[in-house]
This record gives C-alpha cells, sequence and structure tokens, in this order.
C-alpha cells in the first residue's frame, strides 16, 4: 500500500464543486489578423481542381465583417454602461440611500438592510462603490435600493 502521510488537501469537502473561468487572451480569441491568417492557409492549401468559388471568399469576408462590427459595438455599450454608472454614483454624493446586502447562503448571514448619507464612491474597482459617513464599508451601486434627497430628512 502506498504511503500518503504529508498529503494534504485545501480543499474543506472532497466532494465540493470548483469552478474555473477562463481569462480572454491572444491565444484564445479570433481577431482580425487570425482570420486573415486562416483566410491564407485556407487559400494555400485548397485543392487546386475545386477551389474557392468568390461568392464563399465574399461570404466569409462579410461574416468577419459583422464580427468586428459587432465587437466594436459592444465594447462601446460597455463603455457607455461604465460610463453611467460613474455618473449615477458620483450623483448620489449627498443623497440619504438605503442599501440591500442580500443574504449569502454558503455563510448564512441574513439580508441586511443600511441607511445613511452618501460621502464618497470609489471609482477604481469594476463596479464604483460608495461609502456611507460613518461606515467604513463599501457598498456596490447594485446594493442600493432607495435614495432620497437627504435635505428633505432633516
Amino acid at each position: 500500500m502506498a504511503d500518503i502521510s504529508g498529503v494534504s488537501s485545501t480543499s474543506k469537502d472532497a466532494y465540493s464543486k470548483n469552478t474555473y473561468t477562463v481569462e480572454k487572451n491572444d491565444k484564445n480569441t479570433l481577431n482580425i489578423q487570425s482570420y486573415f491568417k486562416l483566410l491564407a492557409a485556407q487559400l494555400a492549401n485548397q485543392d487546386m481542381s475545386s477551389p474557392m468559388s468568390n461568392s464563399e471568399l465574399m461570404a466569409q469576408m462579410s461574416q468577419m465583417a459583422m464580427v468586428q462590427s459587432l465587437t466594436a459595438m459592444t465594447d462601446s455599450v460597455n463603455s457607455q454602461i461604465a460610463f453611467s454608472k460613474q455618473t449615477y454614483g458620483l450623483s448620489m454624493i449627498g443623497k440619504q440611500v438605503t442599501v440591500t446586502i442580500p443574504a449569502d447562503e454558503l455563510t448564512g448571514t441574513q439580508a441586511v438592510s443600511k441607511t445613511g448619507i452618501v460621502e464618497s464612491i470609489s471609482l477604481t474597482a469594476d463596479e464604483p462603490t460608495i461609502k456611507l459617513k460613518g461606515d467604513i464599508s463599501d457598498y456596490k451601486l447594485s446594493d442600493v435600493s432607495i435614495i432620497s434627497d437627504s435635505s428633505s430628512n432633516n
């Protein structure tokens, strides 16, 4: 029998489900340069007795142009969304808000609501976060459930 002393596992549960997210990089995504390399290889290695037709070539180029246009449009929309979130967050400074932190089934914590005046906003993360006066926690904009003008509460 094999000796397994000294073998350790970082997992608390051997049957827990682990997830892995692949990051986008140059090796796992196609861009226009990749497309032209594939097209050149396809044309160089095609069967001379049955070459690719012009309509087939044009269809492939049209599809690649559509993919490029959709990618550019997606990037533009994502940029606009990020700008809108920043503007929305900045408009909350000085306003009274209620943030609701959702329940976490893994840790067993219950949903909690906190009300306070937005003192600052941080734009450094992927999603802007706000700080309430007298609170050290950061809250995501998606946690905000109620916004009211702080001057109406005085």
